[in-house]
């Protein structure tokens, strides 16, 4: 079980709800361990997937999904033990029962259960009303349900008060659990060596897009998937791997790479020089970002807010060679998505939303987990980069990885 359930629990008696409904694919892998094909196959609300969660105790919390996803809801690392279908009845022919392995024995039994409506938002009223939700208030996942179905749904507990309620999930997963905090961690490995499996092949008369495919090919490998690919040769900014550009000795190289792998995002980056030594100014606006980034780093530990941790690294980098530096922000949260509450760890923002806290600039936590990231770009000249993945500790801080960011000779020896 990765959710934090004294958290969820907590939350829900101070904003009076009954209960919540997770909707999207992260809330629902966070409550239950299921990864819908359905939801990720057919987008935009084409395949609706709910956990109802209710605040009673003597309720348990269910999962409901359309028929194609019995196989996937059978697995073994899907814990909540609940589970209903919707939609057409589907039924599996079956040589011999005796000889079905345990899982196949579990999807068989679910796709034979009685389906609890004909379609998900009808469904989706009934398991509310059988879990005594029905006349309460409900935080709602509503990212991931379209206003047609919402108002479906609200037609059918014409009692309820329905809540758009995917900030509220968020502000719970904020505080991650230490099993969550070990997702990170293997995440976080794995996209680093991804990187520098690329990075050995780094080198002049490479193509940009043959290192994409070896990264890309890396993290698929651990079962992963690719969310963003910044490369910037002799770039100043993001850009994707341009297929035909050829690297050439002396470029400035950048990579950002992002990723998930079990559910859990990493976001690593890595700076150098292709095929020579970097120049006196490559290095040292290198070691003037990496000197900020550290400083607020050290800095980091419960009751330190964003905007200081900011203002600390702003200070570091112009005291360390570039004194008129300047940047948006410090990096951000991560999780089960690359950025979450409250997101931009930065200058202080106005929040607006019933259920967060009004303002971005909250203090550090235990349990929460950052990246605490700087660069610098210039147009016709390239990029480099910093970048450090923690966790707020009791105390302090925890890297979840070795730390390895210094500025390379590429190809990675």
């Amino acid at each position: 079980m990765l959710y934090n359930q004294e958290r969820l629990l907590a939350l829900m008696d101070k904003f009076d709800l009954s209960g919540v409904v997770a909707a999207t694919p992260e809330n629902i892998y966070y409550l239950s361990g299921h990864s819908s094909w359905s939801q990720n196959g057919y987008r935009y609300g084409g395949s609706q997937v709910y956990v109802v969660y209710p605040r009673d105790p003597k309720q348990s919390p269910a999962l409901l999904i359309p028929g194609g996803d019995v196989g996937y809801a059978s697995m073994d690392q899907v814990w909540l033990q609940e589970k209903y279908i919707y939609g057409r009845p589907r039924h599996a022919q079956i040589a011999d029962p005796s000889k079905l392995p345990p899982v196949e024995q579990r999807t068989v039994k679910l796709a034979g259960s009685e389906s609890k409506g004909p379609t998900a938002e009808k469904a989706l009223a009934q398991l509310i009303r059988d879990k005594g939700m029905d006349k309460g208030r409900i935080g709602m996942d509503h990212f991931a349900i379209p206003i047609t179905i919402w108002e479906r749904i609200k037609a059918g507990l014409p009692q309820a008060d329905l809540l758009p309620g995917s900030m509220f999930f968020r502000y719970v997963r904020m505080i991650k659990t230490p099993d969550e905090i070990q997702r990170l961690r293997e995440s976080a490995e794995i996209n680093e060596r991804a990187i520098n499996t690329m990075l050995r092949a780094c080198r002049p008369r490479v193509i940009e897009s043959e290192l994409a495919s070896i990264y890309k090919g890396e993290i698929a490998k651990a079962g992963g998937q690719v969310y963003w690919m910044h490369m910037a040769v002799s770039r100043g900014g993001n850009f994707p791997a341009i297929k035909d550009n050829v690297l050439q000795k002396g470029d400035v190289f950048r990579v950002d790479m992002g990723c998930s792998i079990n559910g859990y995002h990493a976001d690593v980056c890595k700076s150098g020089c292709v095929g020579a030594e970097p120049t006196a100014e490559h290095r040292k606006r290198y070691d003037a970002i990496q000197a900020g980034v550290l400083k607020s780093v050290e800095a980091l530990k419960p009751g330190v807010c964003p905007q200081e941790l900011y203002e600390t690294m702003i200070a570091g980098v112009r005291a360390n060679g570039l004194p008129n530096y300047a940047n948006f922000f410090l990096g951000h949260t991560i999780g089960l998505e690359a950025r979450e509450f409250p997101f931009l760890l930065g200058p202080a923002e106005e929040v607006d939303d019933p259920f967060l806290p009004n303002t971005t600039n909250i203090p550090m936590e235990p349990g929460m987990t950052v990246n605490l990231e700087a660069s610098n770009h210039e147009a016709g000249w390239g990029t480099v980069q910093v970048e450090y993945t923690c966790a707020v500790t009791g105390t302090g801080y925890e890297h979840l990885m070795t730390p390895d960011q210094r500025l390379l000779t590429l190809p990675l020896q």
